[in-house]
């Protein structure tokens, strides 16, 4: 049984996953860490051919203007979820996903009393 390195944040954002053949396929992330995110299949078909286990991923944080790319690789799949972990991501997007994790874009969106 392998053990999380990273503390798993609940969220809903949707999002692009570029699979081997480049085209983009809708998915949900319903929760996100440092290290990687579990996500949901949102439209059919939707079916990783032989061997194709790494993705890019074009993700939207809530509260942010420019999305986020992550190269990662796939884990675990079953018929509506997949698991991945993140393989490739810039210093400025990893950056940007601490931030939101940390709760520092969570906290800047709330209203000023």
């Amino acid at each position: 049984m392998s053990m999380r390195k990273q503390q798993r944040v609940n969220c809903d954002i949707i999002l692009n996953n570029f699979g081997g053949e480049g085209e983009a396929k809708i998915c949900r992330a319903t929760n996100i860490s440092l290290s990687g995110m579990r996500l949901d299949k949102l439209l059919d078909p939707y079916l990783f051919g032989a061997g194709e286990e790494k993705v890019r991923l074009e993700v939207e944080l809530p509260g942010d203007s420019a999305p986020i790319i992550i190269g990662a690789k796939k884990v675990w799949d079953s018929e509506e979820t997949f698991g991945v972990r993140f393989t490739n991501i810039s210093h400025s997007h990893f950056v940007r996903l601490r931030s939101y994790l940390s709760g520092d874009s969570l906290v800047s969106q709330l209203p000023v009393f």
